[in-house]
């Protein structure tokens, strides 16, 4: 004790000059203003209002372009890159295009019965950040819809080989099979926009600000927010992302793993009538094989499950309530507000997207199938594959025809159909 004491005494604390004071304040001075570049905030804030300017731009809301953009729409333009000397030192500021600007206003009026006017009304709402949806690294915003409706998703496509087969294969065939099954009769996600950036930045090649975006019909809308409401992201029992099989639960938390794939409890039952269910099975086999053909895996049916008195709002393009919806009382309202197909009558995709009664009248479902990027012949799907014979069964290390089997047969396990409706 005695020798640390002496120690103490030949070393005393050096104090700091009064310029070293003025130099550390300065450098606090200088990290407090930076640091809010920096924040996730911040860049949340600059991606959302470069994706917001780029939608809106030159979207005229009483006009419609009938243009032949599908086949006029070069789809290798989303991989040129031009370097301006402007735009290089931007960290999260994006300058974004839309691609097939006509081929997408042709879908979202003439088959998903969006009007220019309904859409801009959707982007003049704030573009909110959403988090804990999944370990992909995208990043994900959603708008208010206007008036009663459900609003947008927006999803950046981070990872080369889903953007890749995205633009070279995925839109123009989704593009021909939307208008193939007119009045949107499919329970595909209804994409309205992609987005995409030729200009080579510093935040792209810090990879921080993602040059390709989708923009999509947000079906479930604000689930959270209505009482005893749910959802669940289905996949075959056994076929889940790779990136939950292989990252350790005890780096993922709860609110992550809470965004990834989901199975049905066991006392928990979709309860359709006959007739909903045949609709169902028939929309959904079409659409799997389609995704079958474009050799896609790993796609899910997210399911959302309403309380059947609480009239959640329909999704944009899918129904709009009036003053005069709110004057019928128990069920009639119901199935009026939400245009409910009749039981005796065959459900259409935009029938199932919009809500179906439960054979029970308890609960309203609504369905889609979503996130079908994931094609076995890109780059990384092929070395999951080689690699898998090492690894547990998982989504990418099987065959689309194997994972549209399970998918279908999931959907037999999951519904329960009631007799004699």
């Amino acid at each position: 004790m005695a020798e640390q004491n002496e120690s103490r005494a030949e070393n005393p604390p050096t104090l700091a000059t009064k310029d070293e004071r003025r130099e550390s304040k300065t450098v606090f001075a200088i990290r407090e203003v930076i640091k809010p570049l920096y924040s996730k905030g911040h860049r949340m804030s600059i991606t959302a209002d470069s994706v917001i300017r780029a939608l809106k731009r030159d979207l005229e809301s009483d006009t419609t372009n009938t243009g032949s953009s599908n086949t006029d729409w070069d789809w290798s333009r989303p991989f040129q890159t031009r370097w301006r000397f402007t735009k290089l030192p931007l960290i999260y500021m994006t300058h974004l295009e839309r691609a097939a600007p006509t081929a997408f206003q042709q879908l979202r009026n003439q088959h998903f019965d969006i009007s220019n006017k309904l859409y801009l009304q959707c982007l003049n709402s704030p573009l909110k950040p959403l988090s804990n949806l999944g370990l992909s690294g995208s990043t994900f915003f959603h708008t208010d819809g206007p008036s009663s409706n459900c609003g947008l998703l927006v999803k950046s496509i981070n990872r080369a080989f889903e953007y890749e087969f995205m633009h070279e294969e995925l839109l123009p065939a989704y593009l021909q099979y939307i208008e193939e099954n007119p009045g949107a009769d499919t329970l595909l996600t209804r994409i309205t926009d992609v987005l995409w950036s030729a200009d080579l930045t510093l935040g792209q090649a810090l990879n921080v600000s993602p040059r390709h975006y989708m923009v999509m019909v947000d079906v479930l809308g604000d689930i959270k927010a209505i009482e005893d409401a749910k959802k669940w992201d289905l996949k075959p029992s056994g076929f889940f992302e790779p990136t939950r099989d292989l990252i350790p639960d005890v780096v993922k938390s709860e609110a992550t793993k809470s965004g990834l794939a989901d199975a049905l409890d066991a006392n928990i039952r979709v309860k359709l009538t006959k007739i909903q269910f045949e609709s169902l099975k028939r929309i959904i086999e079409r659409d799997t094989s389609f995704l079958e053909r474009k050799e896609v895996v790993d796609y899910s049916l997210l399911l959302g499950r309403f309380p059947a008195s609480s009239s959640p709002p329909p999704p944009i393009g899918l129904g709009l309530a009036t003053a005069s919806d709110h004057v019928s009382h128990g069920l009639s309202r119901i199935k009026h507000i939400l245009h409910v197909a009749d039981p005796g009558q065959l459900p259409t995709g935009d029938d199932l997207a919009r809500g179906v009664l439960s054979s029970d009248g308890k609960w309203i479902y609504r369905f889609s199938i979503v996130d079908f990027l994931w094609n076995v012949n890109k780059l990384v799907p092929t070395v999951m594959r080689t690699a898998g014979k090492v690894l547990p069964d998982q989504t990418i290390t099987t065959e689309p025809a194997r994972y549209r089997k399970a998918f279908l047969e999931m959907i037999e396990e999951y519904v329960d159909v009631e007799e004699g409706h």
